[in-house]
């Protein structure tokens, strides 16, 4: 039996699991509800804001498209609360997490403890550094109103 293989150039990045953008993009659409949770865990703020501090603490900022579907979702969901309100003589809307949401994100973060261990061991068993072990505070203050 003949066996062929396809070049890693001719596959899609979609499907090439060689490519690291394809694990960043896998990486990043199922930790953009976690994120989103924990950065609304901080206080009230609008979707613009939610990105941009997710992009300071992950490797690329969600799109809009990526951002205010999952708000919608979460809305629908009654995990966040929302209030219209203008901010520069621009009207708002501003999310906060519900009580729900409070729950939903630390149920979140227990999952993501349990996985968090094994995922660090098969990094270093597969002879790569850790990149990031450090803690970001983020400044509310770079956003502004």
């Amino acid at each position: 039996m003949t066996m062929t293989t396809e070049s890693t150039t001719s596959r899609s990045s979609a499907n090439n699991l060689v490519d690291v953008a394809y694990w960043q993009t896998l990486n990043r659409k199922s930790l953009l509800r976690f994120f989103m949770l924990q950065q609304l865990s901080s206080g009230p703020m609008h979707g613009y804001e939610i990105g941009s501090r997710i992009a300071l603490c992950c490797d690329a900022r969600p799109t809009d498209a990526m951002i205010y579907p999952m708000l919608r979702e979460l809305e629908i969901g009654r995990y966040v609360e929302l209030e219209t309100a203008v901010i520069r003589g621009r009207q708002r809307k501003i999310y906060s997490l519900s009580g729900l949401g409070f729950e939903a994100y630390r149920a979140s973060a227990l999952a993501w403890s349990m996985v968090l261990p094994q995922i660090e061991m098969a990094v270093k068993e597969a002879g790569i550094d850790p990149v990031c072990c450090t803690t970001t505070v983020i400044d509310s203050d770079i956003f502004g109103d």
